[in-house]
């Protein structure tokens, strides 16, 4: 196994550089129809351990605007996530979007996995110096769409028919925050 470098590590999870060890672990994921229940086009089209592999090293250095991680479990130090952040590094504003998904489905809600989040806001706005996220979501992920809302995002507005899934049109709903509503809401 490869060696591993944390970027922030406590009781309950860490997150590191992604290894090329990850992609079996996320190619089970991506074909996962339980996992992938609101994200298109995964599960509607077969995931492949080339194409995982592709993504990984495409995304790896951070250099085109995408930049990956991997989350796992503390205690017995196995993989049970992945997030992302996508930076228009074009644009003056320092806007990024947000991505996470957890493949360990216990993680999926809970003190852990808003803590996840937590640490993914922290990360954008402390030591990228972003100004403003952005993060889109299935309206139909109530979990996602009330742990957005709980860690002070704004609801900015609604895609229609953004994605089919299990034979029926999704809306997609958006959120924003902004550096200076992170920081008031940490100061509560």
């Amino acid at each position: 196994r490869s060696k591993k470098t944390y970027l922030f590590k406590n009781e309950n999870f860490g997150v590191r550089e992604t290894l090329e060890d990850d992609i079996e672990t996320w190619y089970k994921w991506f074909n996962d129809p339980e996992v992938n229940k609101y994200l298109s086009p995964h599960g509607n089209i077969p995931n492949t351990l080339e194409a995982q592999k592709n993504f990984r090293n495409r995304h790896l250095s951070g250099r085109n605007g995408r930049i990956i991680f991997s989350i796992e479990e503390s205690k017995k130090n196995e993989i049970i996530g992945t997030c992302s952040i996508n930076i228009d590094f074009l644009n003056p504003a320092r806007r990024a979007e947000i991505s996470m998904i957890i493949g360990a489905k216990k993680y999926c809600f809970g003190p852990i996995y808003l803590s996840m989040n937590v640490w993914l806001l922290n990360h954008c706005f402390n030591h990228l110096n972003l100004n403003s996220i952005l993060a889109g979501v299935s309206e139909e992920n109530t979990v996602v769409c009330l742990t957005l809302e709980r860690l002070g995002f704004n609801k900015i507005g609604k895609l229609r028919s953004t994605t089919f899934i299990n034979g029926k049109y999704l809306n997609s709903i958006y959120y924003d925050m902004l550096r200076e509503d992170w920081e008031k809401n940490q100061l509560k």
